[in-house]
């Protein structure tokens, strides 16, 4: 499968500072016990099924929300370069495993390809992400353009949360709390 970026459209994009330095920064990125942490919105749970950080490894997991079901995703790793760049393709994924839409935004792409790089700025982490969808239909892409305002937010409260993380603001959960439901919540895919 073809997983280069849909040239069509101008893609999203969005600078950030994160006041950590960027190993701390790319450790909270790159390994699981972090990234379950500070990787859900607020309110809800991240579950990580598992992680595997190399090209072409993928990063397992679930979000759990009070009164809401649970929504699975991954991440396809394509290029890693530590502490510069990480670049993988996400997917929600359905209980058996399979890429799936969005269940409240019905054209929203299927295959989205992120680029974040790290650079570091002043002793601070800038973050620079460009996100953009691949092998999307013309009502996919229109979806995520429409979604840009709301793309942006979330990566924000990712970040503020990752900073709240890194400064030691967010109750660390256990490895054991970390990992509780996702293994019964959706089968891991090949």
């Amino acid at each position: 499968m073809d997983m280069r970026a849909d040239p069509r459209r101008v893609a999203f994009a969005l600078t950030h500072g994160v006041a950590a330095p960027r190993d701390r920064v790319w450790a909270a990125l790159s390994e699981v016990g972090h990234l379950t942490q500070w990787g859900a919105p607020a309110g809800a749970q991240m579950r990580a099924a598992s992680l595997s950080f190399h090209l072409g490894g993928r990063f397992l997991y679930t979000i759990e929300r009070p009164n809401a079901p649970p929504r699975c995703g991954r991440w396809v790793y394509r290029d890693i370069i530590e502490a510069v760049r990480l670049v993988f393709v996400a997917s929600l994924l359905d209980a058996s495993g399979g890429v799936t839409r969005h269940p409240r935004v019905p054209h929203w792409p299927r295959y989205v390809h992120h680029t974040l790089e790290l650079a570091d700025v002043a002793g601070d982490t800038e973050l620079r992400l460009c996100s953009r969808p691949i092998h999307a239909s013309e009502a996919e892409i229109c979806a995520f353009e429409d979604g840009h305002d709301r793309l942006r937010r979330d990566a924000l409260d990712a970040w503020a949360r990752l900073e709240a993380y890194l400064a030691g603001e967010i109750e660390i959960q256990t490895e054991q709390e970390s990992h509780h439901a996702s293994r019964t919540l959706f089968v891991v895919p090949r």
